[in-house]
């Protein structure tokens, strides 16, 4: 796989890098200041594609995470590609359909669901339903059986397996509210029998986190799918879909694919393996693999700050625009839209205008000493940034624009 990436510099200015072309993102910024998420839909065709082609002959399809980045442009790259969606809200399933997808490409999950959205999700008849509790596929059953609709569902499994990535996206592990123990399976059958004939369980599904930068653990996951799935023939249940989730994560420290792409194919090298003998369908969940090189957060110098202690770099976009600094203590490259070599670099905070101590972009940074009105790039935020962003402060939010 050949790496490539979604923006780099040219003359010193920092741009797009898209199909036969280098887009100045100085020079497509809006007419008014504010600060605009940047998304290179090229990026996004171009990670689809490595993924699939780490995944061979599998028969297998993308469910792209909706929840990732919701932009209706990149909706429809993904549904051009041939992919569906995973979505974990009606709000999301709504604006799936209203943006071309098929119900019968709309996977529901979520450890919450309400009457109402498994309801619609029914009457809709998407894919299918990847229930979490004993509970939610009771509640499930009896709605099926007022609507006398076959209800197609999966059981999501947690693994209890253990990962190496921040607690609050970790969801396999025992101590996480995600999905059921293997040992609840007698339970699961009890009520399929119970609401027999309108509960139809097709499929397995797991997902163990996010931003995992290690094969082991999402390769343990999907041999505890294929365990399981072979453990209920004797029980004479055909299951026809395993769902093994999303979570391959990216190194947000580096601008250098190339260890998260070797990931990827020794990803795709175990799954042909483990999956050699099945002979129905693979679903995957992807969000951030897929759209987090693709963005980039503008945003524009207001001040230059020095408190007698350190320095401080105060620009008008923040933890109410990028949520992940603050929430997860993730990073995030911060670099300047002109580059100026013969500036002197300092070491320096960026901060948000938000009036929270957490509203920190990035701590420490060695940059070039910005001038007012001079604009920086957060990178890598294609996943989960406008997604997550808010008006708190009552601050307007950011633009988006997409670029291809």
């Amino acid at each position: 796989m050949m790496e490539q990436k979604s923006f780099s510099y040219k003359n010193h200015r920092l741009g797009a890098v898209t199909e036969g072309k280098w887009i100045d993102l100085l020079e497509v910024l809006p007419s008014d200041p504010h600060p605009t998420y940047f998304y290179n839909l090229h990026s996004v065709k171009n990670r689809i594609d490595q993924l699939k082609a780490s995944l061979g002959g599998l028969q297998s399809k993308i469910h792209y995470a909706v929840k990732a980045n919701a932009h209706p442009h990149i909706l429809e790259m993904v549904r051009q590609q041939g992919c569906g969606v995973d979505t974990v809200s009606l709000g999301e399933m709504l604006h799936s359909l209203e943006h071309g997808f098929n119900p019968k490409d709309i996977i529901l999950s979520g450890v919450g669901k309400s009457k109402k959205e498994l309801t619609q999700s029914l009457l809709l008849g998407i894919k299918q339903i990847n229930v979490e509790s004993l509970s939610e596929l009771k509640r499930l059953g009896e709605i099926a059986s007022v609507y006398q609709r076959e209800c197609r569902f999966g059981i999501r499994l947690n693994p209890d397996i253990q990962v190496d990535t921040h607690p609050y996206i970790s969801t396999g592990f025992r101590e996480n509210k995600f999905g059921l123990p293997e040992k609840q399976i007698p339970e699961v059958l009890e009520i399929v029998k119970q609401y027999s004939p309108w509960l139809k369980w097709q499929g397995l599904s797991v997902h163990i986190g996010s931003q995992i930068r290690d094969v082991e653990p999402l390769l343990q996951a999907a041999k505890a799918l294929v365990r399981v799935r072979h453990n209920l023939t004797f029980y004479d249940q055909d299951i026809t879909s395993l769902d093994i989730g999303g979570g391959v994560g990216i190194d947000y420290k580096s601008a250098d694919e190339t260890a998260e792409l070797e990931m990827l194919k020794a990803y795709g090298k175990g799954l042909q393996n483990i999956f050699s003998d099945f002979k129905g369908e693979i679903l995957l969940e992807p969000g951030r693999f897929l759209v987090a090189r693709a963005g980039v957060l503008v945003t524009q110098v207001e001040y230059i700050k020095n408190n007698g202690f350190k320095n401080f770099i105060v620009v008008d976009s923040g933890m109410n625009h990028l949520l992940r600094p603050s929430l997860y203590q993730a990073y995030h490259r911060i670099l300047p839209l002109n580059e100026n070599a013969k500036a002197k670099k300092n070491i320096f905070d960026v901060v948000g205008p938000i009036c929270e101590s957490s509203d920190v972009l990035g701590y420490e940074r060695y940059l070039p000493e910005p001038q007012e009105g001079d604009w920086l790039a957060v990178m890598d935020v294609g996943a989960y940034g406008y997604s997550m962003s808010s008006d708190y402060n009552m601050h307007d939010k950011p633009h988006e624009i997409c670029l291809l």
